[in-house]
């Protein structure tokens, strides 16, 4: 069973539907994406779900002050940092009070040697890409990530999960919650309710399978 953050809402259709069908937290793209929101959208959705808490903002290298602003704004708590933030960039919004999802785009096992250095609220592990920033579809090696102790008490998931391997990354890895865009989309941006409800449905069953 692992806690479910549905990322790259666009709309208050697809927000209420998936906070409805179970989600634990609701991520809104802030950075130059094909699922970029502005504060007016997340507002709207916002104040749609007045008894939700879990909002996350998604940013990408972007200037302190411009986060400050917009999560100011909007009051959000919860900030995902999905660029090359560093340790020091990540501590000063923990110390501000805020919850700090640090991403690490995973190509290798070097993809993770500077991680001791981050004092954050959790960590998020997506495929590394060249050509995207996020929401590659693709999954990356869990070999690379399986038993480390950082894994199962405060790791968000991504990269490429889908209904079709979801079930066995959770027995696998043991995550704290899963992630997911583009794995449960009808097209860019829109939300397959379909998919949204099986995803979140596996994501909650308890599992007594072993992973091969």
């Amino acid at each position: 069973m692992a806690k479910v953050k549905i990322c790259g809402n666009t709309n208050v259709a697809d927000a209420q539907l998936a906070v409805e069908l179970g989600a634990d937290y609701l991520g809104f793209i802030f950075a130059e994406s094909k699922r970029r929101v502005d504060i007016a959208t997340v507002r709207e959705i916002m104040q749609s779900l007045p008894k939700f808490k879990n909002f996350v903002g998604v940013f990408f290298n972007q200037p302190k002050k411009k986060v400050e602003a917009i999560a100011g704004e909007l009051g959000l708590k919860i900030l995902q940092f999905h660029g090359d933030e560093t340790a020091l960039y990540c501590e000063s919004f923990m110390n501000k009070g805020y919850d700090v999802i640090k991403t690490f785009r995973v190509k290798d096992a070097m993809s993770l040697k500077r991680i001791d250095e981050y004092n954050v609220t959790a960590f998020l592990f997506d495929t590394y890409s060249k050509e995207e920033k996020g929401g590659t579809g693709i999954p990356f090696d869990w070999n690379l990530i399986e038993g480390r102790p950082y894994v199962q008490g405060r790791l968000f998931l991504a990269g490429g999960l889908n209904v079709n391997n979801l079930e066995h990354a959770i027995a696998k890895l043991h995550p704290y919650a899963v992630d997911v865009a583009s794995g449960v989309e009808s097209s860019t941006g829109k939300k397959d309710a379909a998919l949204l409800e099986q995803f979140i449905r596996i994501a909650k069953a308890k599992s007594g399978q072993h992973a091969n």
